[in-house]
């Protein structure tokens, strides 16, 4: 009984101690998040050029409040390339671009990873196409679209990850990971000879901004 009684003193003892730390101990907080901003990323790159910067919705910024949001169209002879780059340090700047296009109606087809020509990163790769098919139509268009996520300097190409490692973040205490959604987009034919060609325009695209801002999107904050 003694021996009991002194192990239930000694537990109390611990469970105070660590009250006092929580109560007494209080942690910085977390730098202030500064994402990739316009002047890093390049305006001219494999072929394409963007003059200037998009202007977003009221209603998407305010969305992305506590974000750093950047969204450019690419422009070439073969046609056009959306980048979208959301970084931040909290779920708002996980955005699953699946959920959108079925909203907006669209099916998603061949959706599954590949890796980015001449990278190691791992990219999801799908085409969202109308499910409204004009008769008569030859060839119904659609959006080829590459994106992926870093979640404090790893790439994931998986939301349900991207969740798992933010949650697990917060438990360790780091609220200030750094979390970052790149998506290149371009419109595309279902024409299969075209459809293939269009993507490994996508793809050389989507490698070479990978390539540019690699350094900086896997140093953690």
């Amino acid at each position: 009984m003694p021996n009991i009684r002194r192990m239930g003193y000694f537990l109390i003892l611990i469970v105070g101690a660590a009250l006092a730390t929580a109560m007494i101990w209080k942690p910085a907080p977390p730098a202030h998040f500064v994402g990739i901003m316009s002047a890093d990323v390049p305006r001219d790159l494999a072929g394409y050029s963007a003059p200037e910067d998009d202007i977003l919705p009221a209603d998407v910024r305010a969305a992305l409040a506590s974000t750093e949001p950047l969204s450019r169209n690419y422009h070439s002879p073969s046609g056009d390339v959306n980048f979208l780059l959301i970084g931040g340090t909290d779920r708002s700047a996980l955005h699953d671009p699946r959920s959108c296009l079925i909203g907006a109606g669209m099916q998603l087809e061949n959706d599954h990873v590949e890796r980015l020509a001449g990278t190691q990163a791992e990219a999801r790769s799908c085409r969202a196409v109308s499910q409204n098919v004009v008769p008569g139509a030859s060839a119904q268009p659609g959006y080829d679209i590459l994106y992926l996520y870093i979640v404090n300097g790893k790439v994931i190409n998986q939301v349900t990850q991207i969740r798992a490692a933010m949650l697990w973040s917060a438990v360790l205490g780091q609220r200030g990971t750094p979390v970052y959604f790149l998506r290149f987009t371009r419109s595309t034919s279902r024409n299969p000879q075209d459809s293939a060609a269009d993507h490994a325009e996508l793809q050389q695209f989507a490698a070479q901004m990978w390539k540019r801002l690699e350094p900086r999107l896997m140093t953690s904050a």
